[in-house]
């Protein structure tokens, strides 16, 4: 059995210019096979995840949960599991062996590896979602969000929206819960042109900590609060109104 590397490293850096081309189900109502050989798992539509690496014997990671789902028929269920077979760097040093990763991509094969993002023209404020958490002892779930900008040689992270949770909820129905996206003063003119949304049943990232077995579940994402596509600077010189002082309306070239 061929062995699969995938590799995450792009959850750091966001250097690729390559988009998935199937839009993110947000719902998570709508799944697909994994298009490789000896895979059997699905992943939702516009998502990619560790179940790739059920070839490899890693056990499954992202699951349809259709028992009680905050919203429609479905939600997504990630649970973190041991990595077999197959290497994952950790961007901050060292490999990841423990991880439950859905995030917006398309798994390839050819070369091995995972495309990142989607288009999406857009300044949202705010992503919200519905969720649950049984995570296994101090361990922690989170929700990041990027808003990206191809620059002609490289993807500029515009801005960034960052969620976590260690909160053990049991079998509580879910919460709704958010992120706020802070978008950087240098990028004040940049409009993104891809959403990347990174949602993990454990933290990794900047230190290890991932437990096998947390589970984490998640529904109904939505954008909220969009900012204006131009943000404006200061006022420029040539604009004038009139009449001054005015009584009932006012003229601004």
């Amino acid at each position: 059995m061929k062995k699969i590397l995938l590799s995450l490293s792009i959850i750091a850096s966001l250097v690729t210019g390559a988009k998935a081309q199937t839009a993110p189900d947000f719902g998570f109502e709508t799944w697909h096979a994994i298009a490789a050989p000896f895979i059997t798992t699905e992943d939702p539509n516009g998502w990619a995840s560790l179940n790739a690496l059920t070839a490899t014997g890693t056990a499954q990671s992202v699951f349809k949960e259709t028992t009680l789902p905050a919203a429609g028929t479905i939600s997504a269920k990630i649970v973190t599991v041991k990595v077999v077979g197959s290497t994952i760097p950790n961007p901050y040093g060292g490999n990841l062996d423990t991880a439950g990763i859905l995030a917006i991509g398309a798994i390839s094969l050819a070369p091995a590896g995972i495309t990142y993002g989607y288009t999406f023209p857009h300044k949202p404020g705010v992503l919200s979602f519905q969720t649950k958490y049984n995570p296994n002892g101090l361990d922690s779930a989170y929700v990041i969000a990027y808003m990206t900008h191809w620059n002609g040689s490289s993807r500029d992270t515009v801005g960034v929206g960052r969620y976590a949770t260690g909160t053990n909820t049991g079998s509580s129905p879910y919460t709704l819960n958010s992120l706020t996206m802070v978008y950087k003063p240098a990028f004040a003119g940049v409009m993104p042109d891809s959403e990347e949304v990174f949602i993990s049943s454990s933290i990794y990232l900047s230190h290890h900590g991932a437990k096998t077995g947390s589970t984490f579940y998640i529904d109904d994402l939505q954008w909220t609060e969009y900012v204006s596509t131009n943000d404006i600077g200061s006022v420029p010189s040539t604009v004038s109104t009139y009449p001054n002082p005015a009584i009932e309306k006012i003229t601004i070239e």
